[in-house]
């Protein structure tokens, strides 16, 4: 409820709407995740409010025994759970009005806003909040008074349907295999994408593994899992291993009936932490994009850089350092996988020497390569990228002999913006003997600060702009085919085998954008993920505490038994151990294999934020658990002991 309301507030908090860095589409996003906070929270509030009214199951049945009519209790029901709701509402306004500041500069720092957060709950908010806390409250609350009209109804003896156990196994089994199927299918995934085809398919395969997965763990717990402590019972595995056989059974019973709510915390847990993995390695992964387009703060071909070198020193430009390589364009051969043969294609040339001279954060990018091997630098090197580092098809230079063994790299210096085609490093001395039908010398500025260009420069350096086209003229064969610098044209006169080579590329120009854009949605989702995983693991803490108010008496019958109390706290201990660890293992393991399918796993850019994220997520999980037994253990021994005395 604090975090519905604090979203509500930004929508039209004044600091960010006059910010001429805050769109139109943010407030979009933002409104819309409001409406998703809203749902999320009514489908939590409509699942703790049956706790609320299981726990009061046997007063409401004592009302009932001492005459009370069933529309009363109704009533009484009706009127807790409203009185409950309110208050929760009135409490988590409060504490977002608390927190507003705060989170209110969380975003203006991620998004790098360079503004002053002002504190703002406008009118429509408030009301917006008060309506969508009236009207959940009397929702529930009318439900919840049909709840407690249903509980203290006349017991009337049904025939129950129960599975027996050699379904419950089947479906247990069936369970398992669909989830090593959605395994082996993930795996099928990557292996399989070879053409524009074979994508498609395992966008429909991806769905197809959801699926299994969710049903799988569906029927892994509810079928699976009772046949393994059934067996253990059967083996009497624990009866010898420090758990009385009577203490073993009771513990059974207690994770069976918990079953249900462990798949529904797994599976929204599994969502919500692969939906962090998702935003943090999106995020790296924008960030590394930003970076191989813009890896200088300027750069540029020959004809421009003399105009930017003298508006630098006009400006009084701090450059740390000012790069030039020199580039042939020829024609080339190369294999392409979707039509599985040979097409001529742009190739830029750049000797190793040049190449090598280039700063270290530009070649530590790509594989180390010495001076007599190639490497080929390509575009969008993903998981989805048919073949993304498949080297088996040699490389054919016009003039010039094949490439048949090579590293592949996706970092271009002087940023992707400056190529056109693809790049190949070189040896130089293969280098001085391609003849090259087009030749150019990229310049790149490393300045501290800000280059300090102004916008009329840019204008009027954008304005006299010459770019240029490289077309690819094919002929019959590899050594007929051709290049043509064409520098006069028009967007009309583009055909399917030109390039346009831009002749300069600024860093300032877009650097706000992917900053702001990005420290946006890490908020969102942030923020969403971290307040569902929290309250799905109060959903797990509450349900033992239900459950303690229930049983608590059948663990003073196993101490009159002979059990003793470090025996009762094993028993307690256990429960909970298996109910927070079988959530965090299923957990983990579906959102690794969601962040699979999701395509995350680029260049193994997730394997570090799924490490941090997951850490962080069994670290606040096992925290909750640990704090739960510590309350369970206490509220039964302080029960069993009041009920001795």
């Amino acid at each position: 409820m604090a975090v519905l309301t604090l979203l509500a507030t930004l929508v039209n908090d004044p600091s960010l709407q006059v910010s001429k860095n805050w769109n139109d589409m943010f407030g979009t996003v933002l409104n819309f995740m409001v409406f998703i906070f809203e749902f999320f929270t009514f489908v939590y509030m409509a699942y703790v409010g049956g706790f609320f009214i299981d726990q009061q199951r046997q007063e409401f049945k004592t009302y009932r025994k001492l005459g009370m009519s069933r529309f009363a209790i109704a009533i009484i029901g009706f009127c807790k759970t409203f009185i409950i709701q309110i208050l929760a509402w009135i409490i988590g306004m409060v504490v977002a009005v608390i927190l507003q500041k705060f989170m209110g500069m969380l975003l203006v720092y991620l998004m790098r806003l360079r503004i002053d957060f002002v504190f703002f709950i406008s009118l429509p908010t408030f009301i917006r909040m008060v309506y969508v806390g009236l009207y959940s409250s009397l929702i529930l609350s009318v439900i919840n008074g049909f709840r407690s009209f249903w509980i203290t109804r006349v017991n009337v003896k049904k025939k129950r349907f129960q599975l027996s156990w050699f379904t419950k196994s089947l479906l247990g089994v069936i369970g398992l295999i669909f989830f090593i199927i959605g395994i082996i299918l993930t795996v099928q995934i990557f292996s399989s994408v070879q053409d524009t085809q074979s994508i498609d398919n395992s966008i429909v395969m991806a769905v197809i593994v959801m699926f299994l997965y969710l049903f799988g763990t569906y029927f892994i717990f509810k079928g699976f899992l009772p046949l393994c402590l059934q067996i253990l019972d059967k083996l009497k595995l624990f009866s010898y291993n420090g758990t009385n056989l009577f203490s073993f059974k009771y513990l059974r019973g207690r994770l069976i009936k918990n079953t249900s709510i462990i798949w529904f915390v797994t599976e929204l847990s599994a969502m919500a932490v692969a939906l962090l993995v998702f935003c943090y390695a999106g995020y790296q992964m924008i960030y590394q994009n930003y970076q191989g387009t813009y890896p200088f703060e300027l750069a540029s071909t020959s004809n421009k850089a003399p105009q930017i070198q003298k508006e630098l020193d006009k400006k009084h430009t701090h450059v740390r350092a000012k790069y030039h390589s020199n580039v042939k364009w020829t024609v080339s051969e190369i294999w392409d996988y979707s039509q599985q043969k040979y097409i001529p294609r742009l190739v830029a040339l750049m000797p190793y020497s040049e190449y090598s001279d280039m700063p270290n954060k530009v070649i530590s990018r790509n594989p180390t390569i010495t001076s007599n091997e190639f490497l080929e630098i390509r575009y969008n090197l993903t998981s989805l990228s048919p073949n993304y580092r498949s080297t088996t098809h040699a490389i054919k230079i016009k003039d010039a002999p094949e490439i048949q063994r090579r590293s592949v790299g996706s970092f271009f210096p002087y940023g992707t913006q400056m190529f056109s085609g693809f790049l190949m490093i070189v040896p130089d001395s293969y280098y001085q003997n391609v003849k090259g039908e087009v030749h150019e010398t990229f310049y790149g500025w490393d300045v501290k600060g800000s280059d300090k260009l102004s916008s009329k420069f840019m204008k009027k350096l954008t304005k006299k702009d010459n770019h240029y086209v490289i077309r690819v003229n094919v002929g019959s064969s590899l050594d007929k085919s051709s290049l043509t610098k064409i520098t006069s044209w028009g967007r009309e006169d583009i055909q399917s085998n030109d390039y346009v080579q831009d002749t300069h590329a600024r860093q300032a120009s877009t650097k706000h954008l992917v900053t702001q854009a990005t420290g946006f949605f890490l908020f969102i989702v942030a923020i969403f993920s971290i307040a569902l995983l929290i309250a799905l693991g109060s959903l797990l803490t509450l349900k033992v505490m239900l459950r303690d108010d229930y049983e608590w008496r059948q663990l003073q019958t196993l101490k009159k038994i002979g059990v003793t109390n470090d025996e009762l706290k094993q028993i307690v201990r256990r429960e909970t151990s298996f109910l927070f660890g079988i959530s965090i293992i299923f957990t983990l393991i579906q959102s690794f294999v969601v962040v699979g399918v999701l395509n995350l796993s680029v260049n193994q850019s997730a394997f570090i934020p799924f490490l941090l994220i997951g850490t962080a997520y069994i670290v606040l999980y096992g925290l909750t658990g640990f704090l739960t037994f510590i309350m369970s253990w206490r509220g039964v021994r302080q029960k069993i002991q009041s009920s001795s005395n």
